[in-house]
């Protein structure tokens, strides 16, 4: 027979972990297919971020979900937090912090998808990396690495005008494919 004491404490403790169990499942909220990152020497604002993922949501369709983000405010050590962790698909950010990254093999070259000649701005030196029988080997070659921002329709058609902004694939994006859809959604003029 159970004292009161211990009665108390298994009734509450199993009440504790059913909350607890709650709150943790409560808590775990879809992911996006996809994200794009934002960050600029300005500030972004949350209308925009917002604006953006509803535009490239309608225009997706339901084929995969998108979330747009923007760091409140310019900081490189975040900028290289966000490069490292590898969660986005694209990364809208300053045309130095672009070039730099690309050198260091940050970028996926986007020769294949869109027109180098269109683009100028976002074709320079950059890092690639090549698989070789044991690791990679390392080539500086000048590649379209990113799209500038200003040349891109719906980013003009919501106020994102900024000069020297540019949109990339950082190398390690979680879906290239998904990644390069989201760019060609920016360049539609619809």
């Amino acid at each position: 027979m159970l004292e009161k004491g211990e009665y108390i404490v298994r009734k509450w403790g199993w009440m504790g972990m059913v909350l607890a169990l709650a709150l943790v499942l409560g808590g775990c909220g879809s992911k996006a297919d996809i994200s794009v990152f934002m960050m600029s020497t300005t500030t972004v604002p949350s209308e925009l971020t917002e604006a953006l993922k509803t535009e490239l949501s309608q225009k997706l369709e339901g084929k995969f979900t998108v979330d747009v983000f923007a760091s409140p405010m310019y900081n490189l050590q975040k900028l290289f937090v966000e490069y490292a962790a590898g969660d986005n698909g694209v990364h809208v950010v300053p045309e130095e912090d672009v070039k730099s990254m690309s050198k260091q093999g940050g970028h996926i070259p986007l020769d294949a998808y869109f027109d180098k000649d269109k683009y100028e701005e976002g074709y320079f030196d950059g890092l690639v990396l090549e698989k070789a029988e044991k690791g990679y080997i390392e080539h500086q070659e000048k590649h379209l690495y990113a799209l500038p921002a200003e040349k891109l329709p719906l980013l003009n058609k919501l106020g994102i005008k900024e000069k020297g902004l540019f949109v990339a694939i950082p190398v390690r994006t979680p879906d290239e494919e998904r990644s390069v859809q989201i760019l060609k959604l920016m360049e539609e003029a619809k």
